[in-house]
């Protein structure tokens, strides 16, 4: 998606054609489509769909070069090539800097449900079939489609329509989970890490969110943990054995390494 962005950016005030010239031979697949391996380059007709639904999502305008494309079974819209494009501004600041894919993610979503009416509205949706309909977060795709069509309007499931959304909402819940433990962490244990230069025992966050939620597991924890300092706002810190038994902490072991603390990381300790 950051690759994507960038080339919109880059290519800025151009042609969509433009953009798809810079960006062919950059995008590469990442599993077997139609009998070729994993890692073939994109074609141009994928870029191009990719970039479409960066359309639909309001993250940049056409000048207005729309063109129907008619068959027996359906009718549907396409952006011209020869199209001058406009990217917003908040895309733009957030393809100028790009500390972490992890970030560049999570600054994506915000844009999208800040700026994309199609995202404000399947949010909606989402949101009212769980409460009148009781619809998980995760559910089978076949249900959503159903529930989509019968109670929210939806007329068809493709993409860039609730596929494609379906792919933002589950990103958006994985944010939204690890986000949610750092509001935990800070509830509980802003005022110990004030006082000890922001170091806060991995074992002790451990023991109280396992205990308090009922459906958090340690693996859950260790996840968004990495997610957290991955997006910079906490750091792992590694405890030697010895010293952690002289200080009377657990050690927990993350991907094969012993971690004793986490460092919450300034602006979050000071919020």
């Amino acid at each position: 998606m950051s690759i994507l962005a960038k080339g919109l950016v880059v290519n800025n005030g151009q042609t969509l054609k433009n953009a798809l010239y810079w960006l062919e031979g950059k995008l590469v697949t990442h599993k077997v489509n139609k009998g070729k391996p994993a890692g073939t380059p994109m074609s141009a007709t994928t870029i191009k769909n990719y970039l479409a639904g960066f359309y639909v999502l309001d993250l940049y305008k056409a000048d207005g070069y729309i063109y129907s494309e008619t068959n027996t079974k359906k009718t549907t819209a396409s952006i011209s090539v020869q199209s001058t494009i406009k990217v917003i501004n908040s895309l733009q600041d957030i393809s100028h800097n790009l500390p972490s894919i992890e970030v560049f993610n999570e600054n994506l979503t915000q844009i999208c449900s800040q700026y994309s009416q199609l995202v404000k509205d399947y949010t909606n949706a989402r949101f009212q079939l769980h409460e009148k309909h009781q619809l998980s977060e995760n559910p089978e795709a076949a249900l959503l489609q159903k529930l989509l069509i019968q109670h929210c309007g939806y007329s068809y499931v493709g993409n860039p329509g609730v596929g494609y959304l379906d792919l933002f909402y589950r990103d958006k819940i994985q944010i939204d989970n690890y986000l949610n433990l750092l509001d935990f962490i800070l509830n509980n244990y802003r005022d110990i890490a004030q006082k000890s230069l922001g170091l806060v025992p991995v074992a002790q966050i451990r023991d109280r969110v396992v205990k308090q939620v009922s459906d958090y597991t340690e693996e859950d924890l260790k996840k968004h943990l990495i997610q957290l300092q991955l997006t910079h706002r906490i750091e792992l810190r590694t405890t030697k054995s010895q010293l952690a038994r002289n200080m009377g902490i657990d050690l927990i072991d993350i991907r094969g390494v012993k971690y004793g603390f986490i460092k919450i990381l300034e602006p979050a300790i000071a919020v």
